[in-house]
């Protein structure tokens, strides 16, 4: 999930600041789902992706994104965006960490904006 959230971009101090803000979060995630083009993608094509990248153990860029694309043609990306806000950060190395690796991070709260 880490990766997926990072490469789609929804990591940001923007989200952050939205996540605990329903309407604000819907709002920005129906702005994502407008960016996108997932038209095209069905059940089978989403899983063409999502399986070789699950059993690799990570997505490439293009694969994350494309899942992206998925959760737009579910009706919305607000919830993934939301949970990708809560759950990690970028630390100062460049990694990616979760939860209490992030400074600040508050299991109510959720992750600094």
């Amino acid at each position: 999930d880490l990766y997926y959230c990072r490469h789609n971009g929804w990591l940001s101090k923007e989200l952050k600041a939205l996540q605990h803000d329903f309407e604000g979060m819907m709002a920005r995630g129906e702005q994502e789902c407008s960016s996108r083009h997932y038209e095209h993608i069905t059940e089978n094509s989403m899983l063409a992706v999502y399986l070789p990248a699950l059993l690799r153990g990570q997505p490439t860029e293009d694969e994350a994104r494309y899942i992206g694309d998925w959760t737009c043609a579910m009706g919305n990306a607000a919830c993934d965006m939301a949970y990708c806000a809560y759950s990690f950060c970028e630390l100062p190395d460049g990694t990616i960490g979760r939860y209490g690796d992030c400074e600040g991070w508050d299991p109510v709260m959720g992750m600094p904006a």
